[in-house]
């Protein structure tokens, strides 16, 4: 009875790399998903983001942008757009000597609105993202999106 216990205890503490998901993995994924769920809501959690400095590239052109995670969920959330976006086939990296950087890649699918009119239907762009742990949570540091056609581009303002 034991040896019963004992294996479900240890099957049951890595049952998530069974799967081919780590907690980590599993953890990042979660943030994205919230990500969109929440923006979609015109809401975002802050504390994803790295508080100093988000190195961030868009489909719309221009140079590396770096702004604070404040400057960065304001952007999302707080111009008169609202993304209401899926991720889609995403796939987690981990790199460095202690597997604390995370490099995400995914699908965002849907529309842009702004109000109730779609400005941007049947958006669809790839997203790039670095993410380093920090105290236990992930953190997005950079971040890239291009559009998968059309080059419509994300439409803040």
């Amino acid at each position: 009875m034991k040896k019963l216990v004992i294996a479900s205890l240890a099957f049951m503490l890595f049952m998530p790399q069974l799967n081919g998901q780590s907690k980590d993995e599993a953890a990042i994924k979660a943030d994205i998903i919230k990500t969109w769920k929440d923006a979609a809501q015109r809401k975002i959690d802050k504390s994803l983001f790295d508080s100093d400095n988000v190195t961030s590239a868009y489909s719309t052109g221009g140079l590396w942008e770096h702004e604070t995670g404040d400057e960065l969920a304001k952007k999302i959330v707080g111009g008169p757009n609202t993304f209401v976006l899926t991720p889609y086939h995403m796939t987690v990296r981990f790199v460095g000597s202690k597997k604390d950087v995370a490099y995400t890649s995914y699908y965002l699918v849907g529309n842009i609105m702004r109000g109730e009119i779609v400005i941007v239907p049947n958006y669809r762009t790839r997203i790039s993202q670095v993410s380093e742990k920090r105290g236990g949570k992930w953190v997005t540091v950079a971040n890239h999106a291009s559009p998968l056609f059309g080059g419509s581009g994300i439409r803040f303002e």
